[in-house]
């Protein structure tokens, strides 16, 4: 069954709200004490196979959800599509280290909007969660950059037009676009460039009205899809 550790059903605002699938016991209790001790974060649900996820992702509102590949009989378009009803839930990937480009990609394209390694630093968990429930893509940025060699080599891409809005970009908001699709954050795109943050933050609002999306999270789609890789 799965369990909870607060007694509210209702969505606290104040907090992000988190549910932890995972089978392995160890793992699942290590992953809750590590959220525990953020002030901001809150687990909502802990469940330990596919039907209590199922019925959580069915019946309660929570913000993330950071889910084991391993869980058994896991049908990822089938969590996918029920999340689709709660328009705040976003999926946070824990995977064994020997994962491949293809599955990251895949599960992007799915909607995944995290991907951390089981063997990742703690520190990074919090920051995962806060980052996707802001809206970001979360990847270790050596994950993504192999992801996007892979991707802008594959034959699907060779010889794909890109859109044309591609091309009225500036040189600057150019650099600005592949950095994010390498994973920085605009204070290291800042530092890369020797611009401020705020003149980041505004060549992005550009970026996103002229590739018409909304966030970093659809900007490195949009990067996939387009092959808009150096």
């Amino acid at each position: 069954m799965a369990t909870k550790s607060s007694n509210h059903l209702e969505k606290n605002n104040d907090l992000i709200q988190v549910v932890v699938a995972c089978c392995y016991p160890l793992l699942r209790e290590g992953i809750s004490k590590i959220i525990e001790d953020d002030k901001n974060i809150e687990i909502v649900h802990r469940v330990s196979n596919l039907l209590d996820l199922v019925q959580v992702c069915e019946e309660f509102k929570f913000d993330v959800l950071l889910l084991d590949i391993d869980l058994r009989a896991l049908n990822l378009t089938k969590i996918l599509q029920l999340l689709k009803k709660n328009k705040n839930a976003k999926v946070i990937l824990i995977v064994d280290n020997d994962y491949n480009e293809n599955t990251l990609i895949s599960a992007i394209r799915s909607g995944v909007r995290g991907y951390l390694l089981k063997n990742t630093e703690s520190k990074h968990l919090t920051k995962a969660i806060k980052s996707v429930n802001d809206g970001e893509l979360w990847a270790e940025r050596k994950m993504m950059v192999k992801v996007l060699e892979a991707f802008s080599s594959s034959p699907k891409m060779k010889g794909k037009k890109r859109k044309s809005a591609v091309y009225d970009l500036t040189e600057t908001e150019t650099k600005i676009a592949k950095l994010v699709l390498t994973g920085l954050s605009n204070r290291d795109i800042a530092k890369d460039l020797y611009l401020s943050e705020k003149t980041v933050k505004f060549h992005l609002y550009k970026i996103f009205k002229k590739l018409s999306v909304k966030n970093r999270s659809e900007l490195i789609l949009y990067g996939f899809r387009n092959g808009f890789v150096s």
